[in-house]
């Protein structure tokens, strides 16, 4: 009964722990791709905000004098 019960122990821990990892590697992946794209709609976002934003005679942002 003993040699049993390591047996269904250790499988079910090994089940347990590959579901971890493939749990893992897919919150992995999916944060890099966000964060590419996160990262890409920001820069939009500032172009959009720059082109929007008025510039002195001097050709200079409100924030750079």
């Amino acid at each position: 009964m003993l040699i049993m019960m390591s047996t269904y122990t250790s499988i079910k821990m090994g089940i347990r722990l590959v579901a971890y990892l493939v749990l893992g590697g897919l919150v992995l992946i999916i944060r890099h791709r966000h964060r590419k794209k996160s990262r890409t709609e920001m820069d939009e976002e500032t172009k959009r905000l720059m082109a929007r934003t008025k510039k002195d005679e001097n050709g200079k942002y409100p924030w750079e004098q």
